[in-house]
């Protein structure tokens, strides 16, 4: 018998304290079943906690994804393509509505004599090709050609350079008899102007058909030949009008389309191109903004239209009313006419806000087409209502152009990509 055996009373055991410890690392048994671990505090704190992107880190990115945007493929083509038809066909309408009466308005015989058009213009820095001759076969050639050019630019034959002669046709009649037309001309002109920086030739035109049929795109080099004597043209055009030193630079610029340009100038020419075309399209959407916000300001100042009776003196002018009893009809009495007025201001100044509402611009831009519908049917401006119905228009859908595309009879669109 040993000693421990022989010690009196029983031998009590040591007893063990749990003791907080980090957690382990999964067994490889259970790492081999798939098991997941568990994080630890620390792994738990930094997941709750996501790092901070520095200010300068943000702007910088929000400053490359809006340039990639501007410099990215263009957006509003269809749009683009719309105002380029629409805005075509008003001035040929024009031209050929008023082709028996083209000598009282712009030619020799208008109570707007050339001299007192040259005064006037000297004062305001205008200019008109119209005014560059006073012989009757010249204005005839210009009145020729301005058809034949506004023609071209429906069609979106060598858009690029047909843009600019329809841009010099319009301003040169506009100047011509600046204070016999209904203000429909203004708006035509502005729109021109900026129809000249944009794509509107990517779609539903002759240049992109020619496109899908050839394979080969608007980059410049051999098979450009005719586009660059179709730009020449509008260069010595646009010389008539502005110092002979601008035409000389245009000149140049034209010449560089009958060489291939190499690969790193083209892509930069390639995105010049999609951003002008972008703040082209931002610039008309905000001249129709400011258009209807001045229209709406202007007619908050008087009290015609506060008290609802601008409605009646308007349908009751005189010069303004081919359909008498349909103006009468029209009127809706006070309360009627009230309400339109009322519904005509409020639209107009919040037109701004309501654009960037997904369903409340499209309330908007019906009651505005109705308004201008009203206009050219009950006072007499169909020139003055479509050029306007053309701005609203800028802000429908890529989707609702498309299938209103597709119920007018005319050439399946073709798309012209670079």
């Amino acid at each position: 018998m040993t000693s421990v055996d022989s010690a009196s009373g029983p031998v009590s055991e040591p007893v063990y304290q749990p003791v907080s410890q980090p957690a382990a690392e999964p067994a490889p048994e259970a790492a081999a079943q798939g098991v997941p671990a568990q994080p630890g505090p620390r792994e738990q704190h930094a997941k709750a906690a996501p790092k901070r992107v520095p200010l300068d880190v943000r702007a910088s990115d929000a400053l490359l994804g809006w340039m990639d945007r501007l410099t990215g493929p263009t957006r509003g083509t269809y749009q683009a393509a719309m105002l380029r038809v629409g805005f075509g066909l008003v001035f040929l309408i024009t031209l050929l509505r008023e082709v028996l009466n083209r000598r009282e308005l712009w030619g020799d015989q208008s109570p707007w004599s050339p001299d007192m058009a040259r005064r006037l213009l000297s004062g305001v820095n205008g200019s008109s090709l119209l005014l560059l001759r006073d012989d009757r076969w010249w204005f005839e050639l210009m009145y020729v050609l301005a058809i034949v050019f506004t023609t071209l630019f429906v069609l979106g034959w060598h858009t690029r350079a047909t843009a600019v002669l329809f841009y010099v046709m319009v301003e040169s009649f506009k100047e011509r008899s600046i204070l016999m037309t209904d203000g429909g001309d203004v708006v035509l002109g502005l729109m021109a102007f900026y129809l000249m920086f944009t794509a509107s030739g990517r779609v539903w035109s002759l240049d992109a058909r020619r496109a899908r049929r050839t394979g080969r795109g608007a980059s410049p080099g051999p098979g450009q030949e005719t586009g660059v004597l179709v730009a020449l043209v509008a260069v010595v055009a646009v010389g008539l009008l502005l110092p002979w030193w601008s035409a000389l630079i245009g000149a140049a610029i034209v010449f560089v389309g009958m060489w291939r340009l190499p690969f790193e100038l083209e892509q930069l020419r390639i995105a010049v191109v999609s951003a002008m075309h972008h703040c082209a399209m931002v610039v008309i959407a905000a001249q129709v903004c400011i258009v209807y916000g001045a229209a709406g300001l202007f007619k908050v100042q008087g009290g015609r239209w506060q008290d609802g009776t601008a409605m009646h003196y308007a349908l009751r002018l005189e010069y303004f009313s081919p359909w008498p009893s349909l103006s009468h009809i029209a009127e809706g009495g006070a309360v009627g006419g009230t309400l339109i007025a009322y519904l005509t201001v409020f639209t107009q100044v919040g037109f701004a806000f309501l654009v960037f509402a997904k369903r409340a611009k499209y309330v908007a831009i019906a009651i505005l087409l109705g308004m201008h519908l009203g206009i050219a049917v009950l006072l007499g401006l169909p020139m003055f209502s479509a050029s306007m119905a053309l701005g609203d228009a800028v802000f429908l859908p890529t989707a609702f152009l498309l299938w209103v595309r597709a119920r007018v009879p005319w050439p399946r669109p073709r798309t012209l990509r670079g």
